[in-house]
């Protein structure tokens, strides 16, 4: 088993907002949800790893949701996987692709 950390999207809330304005005055107070990139542990069987790929993540969305939690010069890699399960075959980590290609090998 090879020890990851998988990055996965997590909602966050911001907190209670005044409300917004309209013309009737303030609507109600409501709180607003977002999602961040986190990471969690992740166990990874060898066995089961069909391709693993450098991954970026590229758009402005997705480097909002990243910054809250990761640096800037941070490497990921996207690891393709074999297996019936519920879960989707494709996951990304926190791990440099030369680095998994060597704990692989």
């Amino acid at each position: 088993m090879i020890r990851v950390k998988e990055v996965f999207q997590r909602p966050v809330e911001r907190g209670p907002t005044d409300g917004w304005p309209t013309d009737k005055g303030l609507t109600r107070p409501h709180t607003q949800v977002r999602k961040i990139y986190a990471l969690r542990d992740c166990l990874l069987n060898p066995d089961y790893v069909v391709a693993i790929y450098p991954h970026r993540f590229d758009t402005s969305a997705d480097q909002e949701m990243l910054a809250d939690n990761f640096s800037a010069g941070e490497v990921f890699s996207r690891v393709i996987l074999d297996g019936n399960s519920f879960r989707s075959s494709e996951i990304i980590v926190n791990q440099s692709y030369e680095h998994l290609s060597e704990l692989l090998a």
